[in-house]
């Protein structure tokens, strides 16, 4: 008989309470630890039967629990999971998977000598709508792929230990590696700090793949409005998600025709054509739900250990480019 997967999971913040309502759906969250005793009140509102420790070893020790969620802020997510698996514990931390690359490495290399599992929280892969785009992709509905524009903006979210870079544009990275599978040849970054003198605010960041593929990210908490934007441009055509738009707008297709007549090119604009996916379960649903799968049923989910080394591979490449990275 297979043992039933019980999770602990540390840090009950903003993004914490939709981790731990979803798990707890999921009947596998059996305790919660925060160093903030009021979110006790917060947590029980969820269920009754979870178990509250302002000690995170608390989770670390109880040989019950056989994984640990970690949604603490990015600093601590290395001392955290590296606690958690010398404990014996599969880790699902939330991305960044920690702020280097040597450390997550580490991170890495010392799961698989554990035999355990480490999974990354990018949640966009687990997008159903990103999930149709790459099927429509793959289909050669835009034919081959040429430029990627990402946009992750809004007002607000500040962080004073990692750069937006470092908090925003994990999820768009690890999209457009999932789309790219030929080689990244080379990486470019620049961005701006105005609150804080050695945190950026904005970044932009350009990736050149092999065959002449392009991409840019631009991520920023200083704008006046919230956009969630991957526009995928390929040879046949172009296919637009934004999230942040309502469901039959949220991925579009776009068969614009660009013809020449002598030396003078012809375009030919075509409306935005929907394309429909399943979204009756919440992105985040399907992301926790693939962790227990993976533990339980060794169906191996797209943001493994290594898929984020991937992520901070570029992330530590665009810091340099930005000129201080620790």
């Amino acid at each position: 008989m297979k043992k039933k997967t019980n999770i602990g999971l540390i840090g009950a913040g903003h993004w914490g309470m939709n981790l731990i309502r979803n798990f707890n759906t999921l009947g596998v969250l059996q305790i919660v630890s925060d160093t903030n005793k009021k979110k006790k009140d917060e947590v029980l509102k969820i269920s009754s039967s979870i178990k509250f420790s302002i000690n995170y070893k608390d989770i670390l020790n109880d040989k019950s629990i056989t994984a640990v969620v970690i949604s603490t802020p990015a600093l601590s997510h290395y001392k955290l999971t590296y606690e958690a698996l010398l404990s014996g514990k599969h880790v699902f931390v939330e991305k960044p998977l920690c702020l280097g690359l040597k450390k997550g490495k580490k991170l890495v290399d010392l799961a698989k000598k554990n035999n355990l599992k480490i999974m990354v929280g990018h949640l966009m892969l687990y997008h159903p709508a990103f999930i149709k785009m790459k099927e429509k992709i793959k289909s050669g509905l835009i034919g081959n792929i040429r430029y990627i524009y990402s946009n992750r903006l809004s007002l607000g979210k500040l962080r004073k230990e990692e750069d937006v870079l470092w908090s925003f544009a994990p999820h768009d990275i690890s999209m457009i590696l999932n789309l790219v599978k030929t080689p990244l040849l080379n990486i470019e970054a620049f961005g701006g700090s105005y609150l804080a003198k050695k945190i950026k605010d904005t970044t932009l960041t350009m990736l050149t793949f092999k065959k002449n593929i392009k991409a840019h990210i631009f991520v920023s908490w200083l704008h006046p409005y919230k956009d969630q934007r991957l526009i995928v441009i390929g040879d046949k055509g172009m296919i637009v998600f934004a999230d942040t738009e309502k469901d039959k707008n949220k991925l579009l297709f776009y068969d614009h025709d660009v013809r020449w007549e002598g030396a003078v090119p012809i375009i030919s604009k075509s409306k935005g054509k929907t394309i429909t996916f399943n979204f009756k379960k919440e992105p985040l649903l399907i992301e926790c739900k693939s962790f227990i799968n993976w533990i339980e049923k060794k169906i191996k989910p797209p943001s493994v250990g290594e898929e984020g080394l991937r992520v901070l591979n570029v992330l530590e490449s665009a810091k340099k480019k930005l000129g201080k990275i620790k």
